[in-house]
């Protein structure tokens, strides 16, 4: 028999013609291909740098989910039982279409997903729902993601026993944050555990927006060293309720985390489970932007993949936060928010430790970003360094958001371009461009031209024509232009530095943060 599965890795150049002279060449020798063969495959497009989704065992939903592809191993099987289960239930972050639950993929299998964004971060999202077997310990494998165990003897009925299921088919969602590889690959690698055989309904590998809480660019340079975000104080803990959804003893109280004695600790009390949370009401809205998670003594208590997110009402949650935990205590930064509540969610089991908070801190928001990373995500150009033993005229009045320093000192110049990715699809920034001449103070000496988008946003622009007509004396001085921009529907903003009419582009510096919506 062909195998079908490794003849869709063939390269994609050649696959539509080669598809075409195989079909005939069965058809002339009697073969059929229908549901088990090329009639049930989607071919991939051409990079999953985006993201894709797979109906494993199955043809697809015609819409969000494509038919089953990138496997090697299993078989496919389907829904028999007459019932469409419970698939609403809340371990389901994610929910998909009634038909992606229909059918699976079983035995030792592993799906590798190509064409991914090399080293780009990527939440995998497995979709498991057992129609056969509706009791603990019928069934039990292992899922390893890029040779990294991820679920060890995952039951996926005792998974939705621990969060109240009643011997019903309910649908369970693991979501792991993974990067991909040099290659641009993810590969999940299904075995056999101490009971029956894997099986998985379907997946979803879906881009991270990383940078969604924005990003600053030392342009030609190494960076100031700076953090994300400079930290305010600890918010006063008086009249917090802190609450969870586990069953902890009297002695280990969700209270017990904000009670200000290291002495006492919340735990889960059980083996940690997705789906675990840790809740917070502080009482009224407030503004904040860092939280941290000690464990305490119980060192190996910390979350290992986890959620954080905030809400005003108690009851719709919006995510801002995805960490993976190594150790504690842990910290998660990000964008500043203002609510009411914060819900700290495991998206990852442990059967070796509890899951223990002896201390959580919730930190204010503090001042804006100052700190730029090395230069990063360009192509083209070459890199500059200040030698004129100046420092130049940097808090010049044109700067609305001044930056340190040694992001002055350093620049990228010659055409080049700047594709910053990973932000949220349609969200919008304001793209700060940061520019000082070390080379000219004398207007008309560098001229040049800047796109983001594909739109012209500075046309003929003379850095030192800029700040002369701001009041410049013909020293070195800084320059900011500001633009609001929207993130395409790859989560990318593009920036282009066009040579104009005399010499070559230079940028010093770029920060995106994100607008108010």
């Amino acid at each position: 028999m062909l195998d079908y599965g490794r003849i869709l890795t063939y390269n994609r150049v050649y696959k539509k013609a080669f598809v075409g002279l195989l079909v005939f060449a069965l058809a002339l020798i009697g073969l059929e291909v229908g549901p088990g063969g090329f009639g049930a495959k989607a071919f991939a497009d051409a990079s999953n740098a985006q993201g894709v989704s797979i109906d494993a065992g199955g043809a697809g939903d015609g819409a969000a989910f494509a038919a089953d592809e990138y496997y090697t191993g299993g078989s496919e099987g389907t829904n028999t039982t007459a019932s469409n289960g419970d698939t609403g239930f809340s371990t389901v972050a994610n929910p998909i279409p009634q038909t992606d639950w229909n059918t699976y993929r079983y035995g030792s299998f592993s799906y590798q997903v190509p064409d991914l964004s090399v080293g780009g971060e990527y939440q995998v999202r497995l979709y498991f729902l057992d129609w056969q077997n509706t009791q603990t310990g019928l069934r039990a494998f292992d899922v390893d993601i890029n040779g990294t165990p991820v679920l060890d003897n995952f039951d996926i009925v005792q998974t939705y026993s621990n969060k109240g299921g009643d011997g019903s088919y309910i649908g369970v969602e693991e979501d792991l944050n993974e990067t991909a590889d040099a290659n641009g690959n993810i590969t999940i690698q299904f075995s056999a555990g101490s009971e029956s055989v894997p099986l998985v309904n379907a997946i979803a590998v879906v881009p991270v927006a990383v940078n969604a809480s924005g990003v600053s660019l030392d342009s030609g340079g190494l960076g100031d060293g700076g953090t994300v975000d400079t930290a305010g104080s600890a918010l006063a803990e008086t009249g917090w309720v802190a609450t969870s959804n586990t069953d902890s003893a009297p002695s280990d109280v969700a209270q017990n985390a904000i009670s200000g004695d290291t002495g006492a600790r919340y735990s889960s009390d059980a083996d940690q489970a997705f789906g675990d949370y840790w809740q917070v009401n502080l009482g009224s809205a407030q503004s904040f932007d860092e939280i941290e998670l000690d464990s305490g003594g119980f060192t190996g208590d910390y979350a290992r993949d986890y959620e954080v997110q905030v809400s005003n009402n108690g009851t719709t949650f919006t995510n801002v936060y995805n960490g993976t935990g190594t150790a504690s205590p842990e910290i998660a930064n990000f964008a500043a928010q203002t609510a009411q509540y914060i819900r700290v969610v495991l998206e990852f089991g442990s059967t070796t430790n509890w899951w223990s908070l002896v201390n959580v801190l919730v930190y204010g928001s503090g001042s804006p970003s100052t700190g730029f990373v090395a230069d990063n995500y360009y192509s083209g150009g070459s890199e500059g360094t200040n030698t004129t033993g100046s420092n130049g005229f940097t808090d010049f009045t044109t700067v609305t958001n001044p930056i340190p320093q040694n992001d002055w000192n350093t620049f990228r110049y010659g055409p080049s371009t700047y594709t910053i990715p990973d932000l949220t699809p349609g969200a919008g920034y304001q793209v700060r461009l940061y520019f000082l001449d070390w080379q000219n103070t004398q207007n008309g000496q560098r001229v040049f031209n800047v796109d983001i988008n594909g739109t012209a946003v500075l046309t003929n622009f003379d850095i030192e024509q800029a700040y002369s007509n701001a009041g410049g004396d013909g020293s070195y001085a800084g320059v900011e232009e500001d633009f609001n921009e929207t993130a395409d529907a790859g989560g990318d903003i593009t920036i282009q530095f066009l040579t104009g009419s005399v010499s070559v582009p230079q940028i010093n510096a770029i920060a995106l943060v994100p607008t108010a919506s």
